[in-house]
Order: structure tokens, then C-alpha cells, then sequence
């Protein structure tokens, strides 16, 4: 497919492909709406796809090639999006090679193929690597397939592996919802030359039509951001809950809040062992470390008493050590 828009006579449609999401409603009609964000979400990571694999000079030789990425009106009957990857430097190469039957093989791949190797970088390891004298790389999967890429391509499928996955499930977003089962993805100008070259492996460029489906969508699920992070201060606070047989599930009260602890003073847990006594009014200085969890922005904190520094008897003494403290 390639086209020049008779606008610019500088810009030039060098490849389209057709995402086709697939689905029933709960009647059992075909699906023919998706959610609004959804389908954002499908655009947003579509760009952002194709932006990375422009700049590591995928799609021309000769480098970034300005690629612009636009999208046509959904068909009726399905809900159907088809994007198209505009050329506007160097279109004249552009449009030599989209117009090439084996344009994939000779270096210049689709937005099929670019989703494809993306898909499959998910879905299997890498066995290993042969750098051919094309130019080319030969990709040999953990799954015992094999594909061909151009060296850019391979460049930036090593690369930007988190950023690539959270594109990967944007364009992949409408799997989420219950009703959409899978999505075919077809370049319309180009036949399917995925074909077998080995009895034992099967080596193209990539296929030119394939179906993604809910578990390639869980495949691309980001991993956990985590930060942790340990603070010690001291507090007064009372004994809210004491457990004899269990030092991790104490509760200390503290001026501003309650909050369960694990108490790891030996010493002090000796002598609660062999009998010292603990009203709730009795005031404790204690030395607490602080243990906080951000997991993808949400926080858990853990509190344990490292040190039992002073113990007094009497509550509302107006003897707080917060201001000055001291310990033994």
C-alpha cells in the first residue's frame, strides 16, 4: 500500500496494518464498540511503538525516516482500527521498498512485523544470535522458532524492555475487558510469507498476520515498581497489646497513633519472660525503626522496636522525654 496524500507531496503511506478486535457482547452479537479509553490507550502505544523502532532507524537504512503515525475511520460490522505509517523524510525510498514484495526480508519491515518481534520478545527467551552477512540477525527463540531481523530492529529489541511492555499493553488494552477475546492483526498489503525454510524451525522476516490473545496481554503485564526505605526515631508510647508468645505481634501506642510492632530488644523481652509487670498506663522511650514498602505507589509500613531505652511507671507525670530524650 503506498500512497502519496495530495496535500504533500513529500509525505508518503509506506505501510498500514489493520488490528481487528475480536468479541461478543453479552448477547452473543459481535462485539462492535470498545471502551473509549481503551482504544487510547491502543493509539497511544502504537505511537509510541513505532516512535522508538523509527529512531533506532528501523524502517530506512539510511536512518530515521520522520514517520508519522495516523489512524482511519473504524469499519462497520467489526470494530476494526487501522493505522497507517506515514513517510515523510526520505519517502522515496520509502515507497520503493513498501512497493517490494519482500520488503520485510530485505530490511524494511511492516508495523506488523515491528509488533510481531515485539510480541514474541514477551513470549520467549532468546537462545542465541548469528549476525548473517545481509545484514540481518537471526533470532534463535527458546520455543525452537526462529526469526530474521534487520540489526536495528535486534538493537532495539534489546533495549527499553519496561517501556516497550507498557506499550505492548496499551496496544493490547481492550483484552482486558471480558468481552474481547483476541485481536488479529493483518498488514493489508502484504502476503503471508511466513513460511518454513527448516524442517525444524520456521525463519521469515515475520508473519503478516497473527492473532494476539488474553495471555499475550498477561505476558506484557509490567512488573512491580518497588522502593524501600528504613527510618529509626525514638517515641514515647504505651504497651497496647502485649503477645508472650509472639514478639511480632505487640502494639504500641504512641501520642499520635496505635500501630502494631515487632519488638526485637532480648533484653527487654526477658524480662517480660520472667515477670515484669506492664500496665497500659506504664510509658516506655523506645528506639523504633521504621520499614516503608511503595509497591506501583501504594505503601506499607512496618514498625519494630529495636531498643527499650527507659520505662517509667507513672502516666501524666508531665515527664516526656520527647523533647529531651536519654536513654540507659
Amino acid at each position: 500500500m503506498t500512497e502519496t496524500t495530495p496535500a504533500d507531496d513529500g509525505v508518503a503511506a509506506a505501510d498500514a496494518m489493520i488490528l481487528r478486535f475480536v468479541g461478543t457482547d453479552q448477547n452473543g452479537v459481535a462485539l462492535q464498540e470498545l471502551r473509549a479509553a481503551h482504544v487510547a490507550e491502543v493509539l497511544q502505544g502504537l505511537v509510541g511503538l513505532t516512535s522508538d523502532f523509527e529512531k533506532a532507524g528501523v524502517f530506512h537504512e539510511d536512518g530515521p525516516s520522520g514517520s508519522e503515525v495516523l489512524v482511519r475511520p473504524p469499519r462497520e460490522g467489526s470494530f476494526i482500527i487501522e493505522v497507517v505509517r506515514m513517510a515523510t523524510d526520505n519517502w522515496d525510498a520509502a515507497k520503493i521498498a513498501a512497493a517490494t514484495a519482500e520488503a520485510a526480508v530485505v530490511g524494511v519491515p511492516s508495523l506488523s512485523s515491528i509488533l510481531w518481534w515485539a510480541t514474541k520478545s514477551t513470549r520467549a527467551q532468546v537462545k542465541d544470535v548469528t549476525y548473517l552477512d545481509n545484514g540481518n540477525v537471526k533470532i534463535n527463540w527458546q520455543d525452537d522458532t526462529v526469526d530474521e531481523v534487520p540489526a536495528a530492529a535486534w538493537n532495539e529489541l534489546k533495549t527499553r524492555k519496561t517501556r516497550r511492555k507498557k506499550q505492548l499493553r496499551q496496544i493490547m488494552a481492550p483484552l482486558s475487558d471480558t468481552r474481547v477475546t483476541e485481536v488479529d492483526v493483518a498488514n493489508p498489503s502484504a502476503p503471508d510469507h511466513y513460511e518454513a525454510t527448516d524442517k525444524n524451525a520456521q525463519t521469515t522476516a515475520s508473519p503478516q498476520s497473527f492473532v494476539l490473545r488474553r495471555s499475550d496481554y498477561d505476558a506484557v503485564r509490567p512488573e512491580d515498581e518497588v522502593q524501600q526505605s528504613s527510618e529509626i526515631f525514638s517515641a514515647e508510647a504505651q504497651m497496647a497489646a502485649i503477645n508472650f508468645d509472639d514478639p511480632t505481634k505487640w502494639r504500641v501506642k504512641t501520642r499520635n497513633r496505635t500501630r502494631n510492632v515487632a519488638v526485637e530488644d532480648s533484653a527487654f523481652l526477658g524480662r517480660v519472660a520472667h515477670g515484669l509487670a506492664i500496665r497500659r498506663t506504664d510509658i516506655f522511650w523506645l528506639r523504633i525503626r521504621e520499614d516503608k514498602t511503595v509497591t506501583n505507589g501504594r505503601t506499607q509500613t512496618h514498625w519494630t522496636v529495636e531498643k527499650v531505652e527507659t520505662y517509667r511507671r507513672a502516666a501524666g507525670d508531665n515527664e516526656s522525654q520527647e523533647a529531651n530524650p536519654t536513654s540507659d
